[in-house]
């Protein structure tokens, strides 16, 4: 007797397609996929009504903890990625002390508060840091860890190129299965430009604060990025790829063989951008850029030339954001999760005719391969965790913030009807959002460990 069965969908098994086929899933885990005929009998059947039956989407980039309570926003924010299809995320941990007394207690939270399975970016910031990369593995089976080519301005600095190389060095050492991220900056170009903009629009719009930001600052970082990963021989992933101009470079660069890198682009670099009424909401690092970065951005996509879609959330509420307080004293970031498949679906599929397997496939399988995830995640096989999405393509919603599971009070797509959301999502093999609401309670989700 299966424990749950899901029938009259349209299955999606990235890499191979669509077929017509029923899911049975049993203790947490797809077990048999097949006709109706050969499908055994089971004590809940979801009718996926003709619709799309998917993995659940791997956000691949969350932060969780900057602003509030890290309990409290991994019970919320976790909450909100189920009900937005989102059934696993890895989230960047930051700060500049030991990551080893932290982990444990950081894992407990997650396995006490989460709804969605949570895996550890760690951001290496120092030598000791460096140092414990491989006891972080051992221990809590970290396998991913992130350097910032610059920093963020009053918060924490970037690290140097010589840094970085060691630390490349550092994730080959440890073979093929670790990987190192990198946040794409020139320090020096940004830090001229901030300057230069604070001085002359101290009070500007969200488009005066993208020039604290140039586009050439991204792609010249991300050339210097995959120049270390090839000397260095590790595999490399560029976080949060935001211009036409990054994006266009890597596309050239990722044709050398002896460079091994990955790229990722934001939900909101795909949907949003500096001119929108949201103004300083949307304030962020690296900032919203122009409707041609956009279209750049989403024609890289089509070339297969970004691998995976992140949210880089950073929830927080209008009091935390403080738009109010001008350019230079708003907050960066925004609660985005819920919101991250139908943005990507309504711009990508239903506004620009990008072929649904694309993207599903970068919102699945990829960041599960580039993370040693798969075939645990990303896809739905025999043996692989029941966490599946029916996503009806078609269904419009009006985007209210007060509608959301964010604890945040504001979206960036407030007022706007967005198309292809989630009507059921099975967590670990239970039905956990369903009807527009969540029906399982918080500590569904576990910590993802990995190995080498």
């Amino acid at each position: 007797m299966l424990d749950l069965k899901i029938i009259n969908g349209n299955v999606f098994i990235p890499g191979s397609g669509f077929f017509n086929l029923e899911v049975g899933i049993k203790d947490g885990k797809v077990a048999v996929l097949g006709d109706s005929k050969d499908m055994p009998e089971a004590s809940e059947t979801v009718d996926a009504g003709g619709n799309i039956v998917m993995p659940g989407v791997i956000d691949p980039h969350i932060h969780l903890g900057i602003f509030g309570e890290f309990a409290m926003e991994c019970e919320h924010e976790t909450r909100a990625a189920l009900a937005g299809g989102v059934t696993s995320a890895g989230v960047f941990m930051g700060g500049g002390e030991s990551y080893l007394p932290q982990l444990g207690s950081l894992i407990e939270t997650v396995e006490q508060k989460a709804s969605a399975d949570l895996f550890f970016h760690l951001s290496i910031f120092t030598d000791e840091q460096m140092d414990e990369m491989d006891e972080c593995y051992k221990q809590f089976g970290v396998t991913s860890f992130k350097f910032y080519m610059a920093g963020v301005k009053g918060v924490f600095p970037g690290v140097t190129d010589g840094f970085i190389y060691e630390g490349f060095k550092k994730v080959a050492s440890m073979g093929d299965r670790a990987i190192a991220c990198t946040h794409c900056e020139d320090q020096s170009v940004i830090d001229i430009a901030f300057d230069k903009v604070a001085k002359e629009k101290p009070n500007g719009t969200l488009a005066d604060w993208s020039e604290t930001g140039p586009n050439m600052a991204e792609e010249e970082a991300i050339m210097r990025a995959c120049y270390l990963a090839e000397q260095a021989g590790n595999r490399l992933y560029i976080v949060h790829i935001s211009t036409k101009d990054g994006a266009d470079r890597f596309a050239l660069l990722r044709k050398n063989e002896n460079c091994r890198v990955y790229g990722e682009t934001t939900s909101a670099y795909l949907s949003v951008n500096k001119h929108d009424p949201f103004g300083l909401l949307g304030k962020m690092l690296p900032p919203l850029r122009d409707q041609a970065d956009t279209d750049g951005l989403w024609e890289n996509v089509r070339q297969d030339n970004i691998d995976t879609f992140g949210t880089d959330n950073v929830s927080m509420t209008k009091a935390v954001k403080q738009a109010e307080a001008g350019m230079l004293g708003a907050m960066p970031g925004y609660p985005i999760l819920q919101t991250h498949l139908p943005a990507i679906l309504t711009e990508g599929y239903h506004k620009r005719n990008v072929p649904i397997e694309t993207i599903l496939t970068k919102a699945t399988m990829n960041p599960a391969k580039i993370y040693g995830l798969f075939p645990q995640k990303g896809t739905i096989a025999v043996g692989s965790d029941a966490d599946i999405v029916i996503l009806d393509l078609n269904k419009e919603r009006v985007v209210r913030a007060d509608e959301l599971f964010s604890y945040g009070d504001f979206s960036l797509y407030e007022g706007k009807t967005l198309t292809g959301w989630p009507s059921v999502v099975v967590k670990s093999g239970k039905v956990a959002y369903k009807d527009d609401k969540i029906i399982v309670e918080p500590g569904t989700g576990s910590y993802l460990r990995r190995t080498l």
